[in-house]
């Protein structure tokens, strides 16, 4: 069972195209469109052989290190980190490939145990191949990585978010011994115009280099740098056609509980290509804005069919928030996303063969169909809302789990995500069709409180986008137990989840059988007791975001009260025990940033066995912390030793989630009493059955 504070951060490392859509950035397109234009037709594959393909000498230096340069109590260190990167065309189509090699320094037992196990991702939409490694012991013996060593398997990482790896242990790991692996990487989904530049891993670098060579066909573009959070050098041109940048001594990259999205703290760089002349901010978002205006004008156009549904779609509503929260729920009903679990493969090679090569499909298409990606699902909600007389734009949003935004930065990668603008009396609002697992009213926490460019023929402009109460996105539990003499807990629970709480247990849910289900919330139970019988598990609503997702079960703990002689041990708050504390280290590196504003609410009563009474009643109390929330904390016991508590959590009112790390010391604290409170426990003592009556 997660504590809340666990389940918020465990929704920050959620991908938001973590339900199989593609990229919902139009330029992932540029292949397709470098094509239809003419750019280039000749197919150009990569060489064979250049940077990466071959061990690089190892150095007497190499061999005589003895100590980390980077952190000092590193027990390995990544004497270098090396990535090529190669674009080029391959028939009609266009790939990235990026070749990596890694050179590791092991210095002592802990640096062993830390690459024990070498797990590479392979990003959906890629393939990672041709992978060899070597280790070279303190004696200078070699000894080579064998090709049966490697093996791919799923892993789960905190936020319980899954990555598919390609695994292998190093042979002859000791202390004192060179590691080093290369290994390869193809790309079919990046705009070929963008190269994200990661500069930080899970080890400290002393060099991290990069060689980068783009399409022949667009190397003579105007090319643009831009690093964050760091000094690397600017790419300086070579002899055989790439572009080198280097940056020097990396310290190794730390997660931190609720820490800001990683392109806000890490160290990393986009190089990307652009025809236009020197941007101006002043004219360049307005451009931008009336482009997109008129790119998906033509894809607005709604037939007699879209009008009809638009129609019907919105009767017994009245007011424009009413009809535009139809129009979403009829979208999310009738209309799949191309790139979701439910279109087999068939349905989505059929759309995809039919999508048109110079254009984006229009509404009409699209409601034909009856699948679409995310941005086409959008832009038929806007072609629907024109229908009935709502008036709809596309807005550009930019996401937390990106860079924050600043007009400043001046490409549209930074505000990349098609959303749907409305005007709801003399506000425009943002809705997003494709957040299929929330509420129509609600945007994902990765779009709250951002910018969105609203676009228009005449004046764009810049809006915040809302953010959700701590309200909507609530834990409601209950449960009715029994106490046993032997201190075994037997009864009924009862969970309801909405909003962004109830999107993450949807992620985990949706597309399991009715038996997985079931499993999964025993597993959740059993995590934390783990002698506990669950039976009688009911998941509801998984699949309707209007509605809570509701979780019920039966549960037996036995021992889960401490029998002495003439007591009973309990700790009573059945929900928060065998929490972890959410804030355990006592720096901080990075500021706080909670996701989204939540509310935790359990009511739970506790039928004690006849015999005993409680040696008090009181309890840790309740205390607010300023606007941003409170901690309620109520409990009772009648003569019959029933014993009930409510409790209630609530944080983030008026979108406070963000805490400087100057402040970490009081929001730990903070947290660290509410943790205390929650495991507090109680004594029941034995009495003489005359005194029980009393």
């Amino acid at each position: 069972m997660l504590s809340l504070p666990q389940r918020v951060f465990q929704s920050i490392c959620r991908d938001k195209t973590s339900v199989l859509s593609l990229p919902r950035f139009s330029l992932n397109k540029l292949a397709g469109l470098l094509l239809m234009t003419g750019v280039f037709s000749v197919a150009t594959p990569p060489p064979v052989g250049g940077p990466n393909t071959f061990w690089l000498p190892i150095t007497d230096a190499d061999r005589a290190m003895n100590a980390p340069v980077v952190e000092k109590d590193a027990g390995v260190e990544a004497l270098f980190w090396r990535v090529a990167v190669l674009d080029y065309t391959r028939g009609q189509d266009v790939e990235r490939e990026l070749r990596k090699y890694v050179r590791l320094k092991v210095f002592n037992e802990r640096g062993k145990e830390k690459i024990a196990t070498v797990d590479l991702e392979v990003p959906r939409g890629s393939t990672v191949d041709n992978i060899v490694g070597r280790t070279i012991k303190a004696d200078g013996t070699i000894v080579e990585l064998t090709r049966d060593a490697v093996h791919e398997r799923d892993i789960v990482r905190i936020g319980r978010r899954k990555f598919h790896v390609k695994s292998f242990a190093m042979p002859a790991v000791e202390p004192g011994a060179i590691v080093e692996y290369r290994w390869r990487e193809v790309r079919m989904h990046d705009p070929m115009l963008y190269l994200r530049i990661e500069m930080q891993h899970e080890f400290p670098i002393q060099h991290m280099i990069y060689q980068i060579k783009p399409l022949e066909e667009i190397a003579a573009y105007r090319a643009s740098f831009m690093p964050f959070n760091c000094a690397p050098t600017q790419p300086t041109p070579q002899m055989d056609g790439f572009s080198l940048v280097t940056l020097d001594n990396v310290a190794a990259y730390h997660d931190e509980p609720m820490m800001p999205s990683p392109p806000n703290v890490r160290p990393w760089a986009l190089m990307f290509y652009h025809q236009d002349a020197r941007r101006e901010p002043e004219k360049y978002w307005v451009e931008i804005g009336k482009k997109h205006y008129s790119a998906l004008k033509s894809a607005l156009h709604a037939d007699d069919q879209i009008k009809s549904a638009a129609a019907k779609a919105i009767e017994g509503a009245t007011t424009d928030e009413e009809k535009t929260l139809a129009l979403i729920r009829y979208i999310r009903k009738d209309l799949r996303l191309l790139w979701d679990r439910r279109v087999t493969e068939e349905e989505r090679s059929e759309v995809l063969k039919h999508m048109p090569k110079d254009r984006e499909r229009t509404s009409v298409e699209v409601f034909r169909s009856r699948i679409g990606t995310a941005d086409e699902l959008n832009t038929l909600f806007a072609a629907m809302a024109a229908a009935v007389g709502l008036e709809a734009r596309p807005a550009f949003a930019a996401s937390r789990n990106e860079l924050h935004f600043d007009p400043k930065l001046l490409d549209q990668y930074f505000l990349r995500n098609i959303d749907m603008a409305v005007r709801i009396g003399d506000q425009w609002r943002i809705f997003d069709v494709s957040t299929r697992r929330l509420p129509a009213d609600m945007l994902s926490w990765q779009e709250e409180r951002v910018t969105a460019l609203v676009t228009s023929p005449k004046k764009p402009e810049f809006v915040e986008t809302g953010v959700a109460l701590p309200e909507a996105s609530s834990i409601v539990r209950t449960a009715k137990f029994e106490l046993a003499l032997d201190g075994t807990l037997d009864g009924e629970v009862d969970m309801s989840y909405s909003g962004h709480n109830a999107e993450i247990e949807r992620s985990d849910y949706e597309d399991q059988t009715e038996a997985r289900q079931q499993e999964m919330v025993k597993e959740h139970v059993t995590k934390i007791f783990s002698q506990a019988e669950v039976t009688a598990i009911r998941v509801q609503n998984f699949d309707d975001p209007e509605q809570p997702l509701r979780i019920q079960y039966h549960v037996k703990l036995p021992q889960y009260a401490q029998r002495t002689s003439k007591r009973l041990l309990l700790q009573p708050l059945y929900f928060q025990r065998g929490e972890a504390p959410l804030f355990e280290a006592t720096d901080r590196r990075y500021d706080i940033s909670f996701p989204y504003a939540w509310k935790e609410m359990d009511n739970v009563t506790i039928h004690c066995p006849a015999g005993f009474a409680l040696d008090s009643v009181e309890t840790p109390g309740s205390f607010e912390f300023g606007a941003t929330g409170y901690y309620h904390l109520e409990m009772k016991a009648d003569k019959t030793v029933e014993l009930t508590y409510h409790r209630e959590l609530v944080f983030g009112r008026q979108g406070l989630l963000l805490t400087s790390r100057q402040s970490y010391p009081q929001l730990k604290n903070l947290f660290d009493l509410i943790h205390g409170r929650d495991q507090f426990s109680i004594a029941l003592r034995q009495i003489a059955t005359g005194q029980a009556s009393k």
